[in-house]
């Protein structure tokens, strides 16, 4: 909830590398970039911009889904690109990747402006924390041991301050749905400000000004310059029923925004959560986002109905695969496959995203189809196909 009223990130979609800061009279949050470096020597960081925060909200979603018992959260790029409603591309994927870099490298300072809900104060955390304070996902180990003993495709490791204000329960639910499906990153924004402000009063007012300052607006002259680039955002949130109406109104010779709440979403929005292992959904039916890849396998097998004889020759090819590529090859690319139909000499191969698919087609394709050619003693052609679709 702290982060809904001083946001961390721009409403760019590009990395910027000037500090951002939102007030509330005496109170100031404060976000820092930093920059890292990658091998040749290029800025790669900056501050965290609007697809980091809904990287953030995917997270912050998961970490409810698993009870919010540990700091060290379990999760897999492809659940979470899923969750946010984008496609699970090579593209995403680095786009996520960045994202978790620039999570971990911003500072954030309060003066005043953090809510400690144990003590139940303002206080000053004038030293900085950061959001998160690790991340690590298996593909990019290059240490088998490390990937073998995680057993899970990713996780990162909340920053303390962030986990106490988790643990005193300073949360809130969001309609992870209707967040997700908004179109503009000024109605997400916007959104998840007067979801926390409208939660329990029918109206709110606020100084247009202070509004665009704890939405990490740019500055702009004129509240009717403001109103201009809120107007998007809010009739996306009117159309969507979850505000009635939005005006500026004067009030003492100063111009303030007045939101009354709606009456919800127009149809219910379910949250794109991970659907249960038989409509097909890779590993979030294993119970979390980390599931091992023996359990993806017999989920996938259940649910696509693949016969007993044709999973044990597919554990016979891994073991022969597994043999002949490294650890990490297997296990972070190969273990999560399944023979899902032989017809002749084709074999359709299950995959848990397009980025694992570009993975094996462009490297490990050859040994897959060697090592069931070898078992059926016959020369296979393969193809693939998405456990999502």
């Amino acid at each position: 909830m702290n982060l809904v009223e001083f946001p961390f990130a721009t409403l760019s979609r590009k990395p910027s590398l000037a500090a951002s800061s939102a007030s509330v009279g005496s109170a100031t949050q404060r976000a820092t970039p930093s920059a890292a470096l990658d091998r040749a020597g290029r800025q790669r960081v900056g501050l965290a911009h609007e697809f980091d925060e809904r990287v953030y909200v995917a997270l912050m979603a998961v970490t409810r889904k698993q009870g919010v018992v540990s700091r060290k959260v379990t999760f897999s790029v492809y659940a979470l690109l899923k969750l946010m409603g984008e496609t699970t591309d090579s593209k995403h994927y680095r786009s996520v990747e960045r994202s978790l870099e620039r999570l971990l490298r911003a500072s954030i300072t309060a003066e005043g402006a953090f809510w400690d809900a144990d003590r139940k104060e303002l206080v000053h955390l004038v030293n900085g924390f950061h959001l998160i304070e690790r991340y690590w996902l298996s593909y990019k180990e290059g240490n088998a041991e490390v990937v073998e003993r995680e057993g899970a495709p990713g996780y990162i490791v909340w920053g303390d301050e962030l986990w106490r204000s988790f643990q005193a329960g300073y949360l809130k639910e969001l309609d992870l749905g209707l967040f997700f499906a908004l179109g503009t990153p000024i109605a997400r924004r916007l959104y998840r400000f007067l979801d926390k402000k409208l939660h329990r009063r029918a109206v709110f007012e606020i100084d247009i000004f202070q509004l665009a300052q704890q939405l990490g607006m740019a500055h702009y002259a004129y509240p009717a310059k403001v109103k201009e680039k809120l107007q998007p955002g809010v009739d996306e949130l009117i159309q969507r029923r979850f505000l009635a109406n939005a005006e500026l109104v004067k009030v003492q010779g100063y111009t303030r925004m007045r939101f009354v709440r709606g009456k919800g979403p127009v149809a219910p929005t379910p949250a794109p959560q991970p659907r249960p292992a038989a409509e097909h959904e890779p590993e979030e039916g294993c119970g979390d986002y980390g599931c091992t890849a023996e359990a993806w396998r017999r989920e996938m097998a259940a649910a696509h109905g693949v016969p007993d004889e044709q999973a044990r020759l597919w554990e016979k090819v891994l073991a022969t695969v597994r043999k002949r590529t490294s650890i990490i090859d297997y296990q972070v690319w190969l273990a999560r496959t399944l023979l899902l139909d032989l017809d002749g000499g084709r074999a359709t191969i299950l995959v848990p995203g397009a980025f694992y698919r570009e993975q094996i087609v462009g490297k490990h394709e050859e040994v897959l189809k060697q090592a069931l050619g070898e078992l059926l003693h016959s020369e296979i052609t393969v193809a693939y196909r998405i456990a999502s679709e």
